[in-house]
């Protein structure tokens, strides 16, 4: 049986995240498809027909994750990831059940068991973990955003110098109860949080305080109920419910709300037709600091790919390219397989270009390709 490690040293097909509007029938699927209860859909390496698309459209899933057979990128072993995801999942939709049936929630043997290998994950490897929570929600579903700040935070944590088990499985467990608060809020605000009269926004507000309350009365620990009511706060006190600054919020808190900015900057652009992750780890970048402990957006940026391997980008010069990997030293100039010129017609024979690595560095990435043309390039005859 080959290792996990073994598994990483074979190439696979790049993936690349699209709108479902526009996945083509051929196109073959590189990650299961997943229902609510974590059971499999369509499995991974499914040339997608007509009916499949149909299928996924009627079960309202947006977008998927499509193979690039132009490119192949190491594989990240995945299959003990999806496991650890999908017992998150579980997990955060049992806690939200219990809290709608006004019961109090507390850990079973079983989800503290969940929570160690969520850490256990980020620890063992936590690039593959950045990279896995990339690729796995839409901009409307709570409980995948939930596992990606756990497993986001506990890298994070990882790279600030935090390795004691016990601080990092209390970081783990209130980033995935963070947002517990959002089930006293109505629902269609949650829906369109980013299209709200100011009294609705100061309703969508209160699902912090709501949070603490809920986990205030439940025997887990402290920093918990800290997290849920902290999460929107910022270092220079212009965040919400409290306006506290850094010094007053727990340093799970400062970890935590760096990380729920970032994810959902992540997941909100890639409904909008094209992952922007650059522009998410700009965001950071411009706020550390200000709007997040400076500490803690250092730690994150250094676990983050600006442009993660697999991006089709175009640069300043107009040529198109894939992008294969990037230094951490100098994020901003990955190296890329180039598939096409300037007038966007495929070249000859494709080639790698480190942009680090330029003698006269006058060429950088212009931008990430959106869904339709993404699609246009992953078709494109080799």
């Amino acid at each position: 049986m080959s290792s996990a490690n073994d598994a990483a040293k074979r190439n696979i097909p790049s993936m690349q995240r699209l709108a479902l509007d526009f996945v083509e029938p051929g196109m073959v699927l590189a990650r299961d498809v997943y229902d609510e209860d974590g059971t499999i859909m369509i499995s991974a390496g499914t040339a997608l027909t007509e009916r499949l698309l149909a299928r996924l459209k009627k079960w309202e899933i947006r977008s998927a994750f499509i193979q690039n057979p132009r490119i192949t990128l190491p594989e990240i072993p995945a299959a003990l990831q999806e496991k650890v995801r999908n017992q998150a999942r579980l997990m955060v939709e049992h806690a939200f059940n219990k809290i709608r049936r006004a019961e109090q929630f507390s850990m079973s043997n079983e989800e503290q068991e969940t929570v160690h290998a969520v850490v256990e994950e980020a620890t063992q490897d936590p690039l593959a973990v950045v990279h896995m929570a990339h690729i796995h929600r839409n901009s409307r579903d709570i409980l995948s955003h939930s596992v990606n700040v756990a497993l986001l935070a506990t890298a994070t944590a990882l790279s600030m110098g935090i390795s004691s088990p016990g601080p990092l499985h209390e970081l783990a467990l209130a980033a995935l109860l963070h947002d517990i608060g959002l089930l006293m809020i109505p629902q269609d605000l949650i829906a369109r949080k980013g299209n709200l009269s100011a009294e609705e926004a100061a309703i969508y507000r209160e699902h912090a305080n709501w949070g603490y309350a809920i986990l205030q009365q439940s025997t887990l620990p402290d920093s918990v109920a800290h997290v849920a009511q902290e999460h929107h706060e910022h270092a220079d006190g212009t965040g919400f419910p409290q306006q506290l600054t850094t010094d007053s919020l727990h340093p799970f808190s400062r970890i935590v709300a760096a990380v729920n900015a970032y994810e959902n900057f992540c997941a909100n652009s890639a409904d909008t037709g094209g992952s922007k992750a650059y522009l998410a780890y700009e965001s950071i970048t411009a706020g550390a600091g200000a709007l997040y402990d400076l500490k803690v957006a250092k730690a994150l940026l250094a676990r983050l790919p600006m442009y993660p391997p697999g991006s089709l980008v175009k640069l300043t010069n107009g040529l198109i390219g894939v992008v294969i990997s990037a230094s951490p030293a100098m994020p901003h100039r990955p190296r890329l397989k180039i598939l096409a010129h300037a007038d966007d017609s495929p070249v000859e024979n494709s080639f790698i270009l480190d942009l680090e690595e330029l003698e006269h560095q006058t060429i950088f990435v212009k931008d990430i390709l959106n869904d339709e043309q993404a699609a246009k390039f992953m078709t494109m005859p080799q």
